[in-house]
């Protein structure tokens, strides 16, 4: 009977050796779990913590794109603003080039007036001249009666030398005005040719 109180304490010790044995097994392979659930957890974590560096990394570019944006469109305001400076200059220059234009056709037709007032002048100074040499000639013939006519000739080349005095007077006033004609015409066609030169420049610009 002891032998077989010692056949079952021995049977019920192996059992239980064996459910240790088990349970040991057991430990080690939730523990085994358990660092490779870490290992995991750690590897979760630093992969976020990757997505989370990218994130920033993706908001700062975002961040940089707005501000890029921005500039840009202020960039093209200010582009929008200088050109319409330029279509207003432009527009003034147009103007202004009409003006000279209308300027210099109203200079071409004095200048023509002139011109035409000085043919007639010379016109009138080729008549007088041949009407002075006609007077001489009857003064020749009327040579016996020089003593009554002696104060008609005094006076009448008194007033020739008079009008001569304002011919020549009326001359150089038409020789100066044509000059300064054509100064201002100068003046003005340089003006036009430089206004011309602004506007090609301005148009490479642009274009």
């Amino acid at each position: 009977m002891d032998e077989a109180i010692l056949l079952q304490v021995l049977d019920r010790l192996g059992n239980i050796e064996g459910t240790l044995h088990y349970l040991v097994e057991g430990q080690k392979r939730l523990e085994e779990e358990q660092l490779t659930i870490r290992k995991e957890q750690e590897s979760i974590r630093k992969e976020q913590q990757t997505i989370r560096q990218e994130q920033q990394a993706i908001r700062q570019e975002q961040q940089t794109i707005r501000q890029e944006q921005q500039a840009i469109r202020q960039e093209q305001q200010t582009i929008r603003q200088e050109q319409q400076a330029i279509q207003q200059e432009q527009q003034t220059i147009h103007r202004e080039q009409q003006i000279l234009l209308q300027g210099q056709k109203r200079l071409e037709e004095e200048q023509a007036y002139l011109k035409s007032g000085l043919k007639e002048l010379n016109e009138l100074m080729t008549a007088l001249l041949h009407r002075q040499d006609e007077t001489d000639a009857k003064l020749e013939a009327l040579a016996t009666d020089v003593h009554s006519i002696h104060g008609e000739i005094a006076s009448l080349k008194q007033g020739l030398h008079e009008l001569e005095e304002k011919v020549d007077s009326h001359y150089h006033q038409l020789n100066e005005r044509l000059d300064n004609i054509q100064l201002d015409v100068d003046f003005a066609v340089h003006k036009t040719t430089a206004n011309e030169r602004e506007l090609y420049k301005i148009k490479n610009r642009l274009f």
